[in-house]
């Protein structure tokens, strides 16, 4: 009997200390249903990924057509895999917040306002 207990104990504290099941992560599925339902978009694409760390679904989705300014939109929106919940693009550092890398990972886009200043444009 006390093979029996002890066979009982060591599976309860397996069970007790194992980590999360991998059905309790969100799957690729999952995550396209649970965006387009709550954002109305269509996805385009899911690709897996990674944003700080943390593995999550990159979803490419495209806002229905219509008469708004936002018609037509493509963004991409990263899902994390294990809670189901959105990363936020922006992320607080000590010095501010990080941008979100661009698709071509450079930007290229320089912002010079005081090149700007003192011309005259027709």
């Amino acid at each position: 009997m006390t093979s029996r207990l002890a066979a009982v104990v060591a599976v309860a504290v397996c069970v007790l200390l194992a980590p999360p099941a991998a059905a309790a992560a969100v799957s690729e599925e999952d995550a396209t249903r649970l965006v387009g339902e709550r954002f109305d978009v269509q996805v385009l694409r899911v690709r897996a990924g990674e944003v700080g760390g943390r593995p999550v679904w990159l979803l490419t989705v495209m806002k229905g057509g219509g008469t708004r300014n936002d018609a037509f939109q493509v963004s991409t929106l990263a899902v994390d895999r294990e809670s189901g919940e959105l990363v936020p693009a922006f992320r607080h550092r000590e010095s501010g917040y990080d941008l979100p890398a661009t698709s071509s990972g450079s930007d290229k886009t320089v912002v010079r306002p005081n090149a700007a200043r003192g011309h005259i444009w027709r």
